[in-house]
């Protein structure tokens, strides 16, 4: 299970080659948030981070960022009001931060340095990421213990649906396809198995056998071991992308048990959806943890999102249309 994680940090070699190739000159100041000045450098960070986060929620992955549209905004609007979010964002970390009286731990500078982060706005751009870090920290401590075991159970099964995959082998021995005769038996088997799932079957217990058989249509040799390279478990969330969208909102509307043939791929993959964990052993183990954390950094960002909301924002006309989103470079 993968948790949200800040990409920031993973854009600074991009950034750093596209800042290298444009040279800006002015204006310094792009706009100020509650009195605080946000420079150019910062805000170009931020700019391109709203870049690559639109970037990555394109379906067609060869469009144009620029001239697509993102949640069903241009993206040169969607990318100018998540940089301003940032911008907001940056000056309550800077104020909480204060607040808290907490510290960056002493070896930062050593480190942005070592990654040949030299300007002071990656400085300021990497603190404010590192003070957000101890701040989520902090809520986290307070937070976390408020969680009954029955609210994380209710939260891990309304956000995640776990299924359980077989996929059938096309190819025989030699690893030649099959003739079009083989492949439809192996389609009765993958659509039989199906049926005997949601029959109440289970796949532990017909996905092997199902399996053997396919080997020797195949005209393979199956051994005892075999199955663990043919079956697999994984989690699905709304936002899942290794299937399509229909699928995922199907498996996430079923109820546990419930099995079908996957179409999507060039081979047959049987998936029957199982329960998110076996037991209050296996959640309070494996996770518990997980899942607290991402309801209360959830919940954290929440919470700055909605303070932040009031923050007053006067920004220089002339310095967007400057750093405007058409500016950025897509390769270098």
């Amino acid at each position: 299970m993968k948790l949200k994680k800040f990409t920031g940090l993973l854009l600074c070699a991009a950034l750093a080659l596209s800042m290298a190739a444009c040279k800006f000159t002015t204006p310094a100041v792009v706009m100020t948030v509650e009195g605080e000045d946000i420079p150019a450098g910062l805000y170009l960070m931020y700019q391109y981070q709203a870049y690559s986060s639109a970037k990555s929620k394109l379906e067609d992955k060869s469009a144009k960022v620029l001239k697509s549209e993102i949640e069903g905004l241009k993206a040169e609007e969607w990318i100018h009001n998540e940089t301003v979010a940032s911008a907001k964002r940056y000056v309550w970390v800077e104020k909480a931060f204060a607040e808290a009286g907490l510290t960056i731990w002493a070896n930062n500078e050593a480190l942005l340095a070592a990654n040949g982060i030299g300007r002071e706005n990656y400085r300021r751009f990497y603190e404010c990421e590192a003070k957000y870090e101890k701040l989520l920290a902090e809520y986290q401590d307070g937070e976390s213990d408020k969680i009954t075991d029955a609210e994380a159970k209710k939260y891990m099964d309304e956000t995640y649906s776990r299924i359980q995959t077989l996929v059938l082998p096309t190819t025989d021995a030699d690893s030649a396809a099959l003739p079009d005769e083989k492949l439809e038996e192996l389609n009765a088997l993958a659509a039989q198995l199906a049926d005997d799932l949601n029959a109440g079957g289970s796949m532990d217990e017909l996905g092997p056998e199902t399996l053997e058989k396919a080997f020797e249509i195949c005209g393979r040799e199956y051994a005892e071991d075999t199955a663990s390279s043919y079956m697999s478990k994984s989690f699905l969330t709304a936002e899942s992308t290794s299937y399509s969208e229909e699928f995922v909102q199907g498996v996430v509307a079923a109820e546990v048990g419930a099995a079908g043939v996957y179409d999507g791929y060039s081979v047959p993959m049987i998936y029957q959806k199982i329960a998110n964990y076996e037991d209050n052993d296996d959640f309070t183990a494996n996770y518990k943890t997980t899942i607290l954390s991402e309801i209360t950094s959830a919940a954290f960002s929440d919470k700055v999102e909605e303070e932040t909301a009031a923050y007053a924002v006067t920004e220089d006309a002339s310095a967007v249309k400057t750093y405007s989103p058409s500016k950025i470079r897509e390769s270098v």
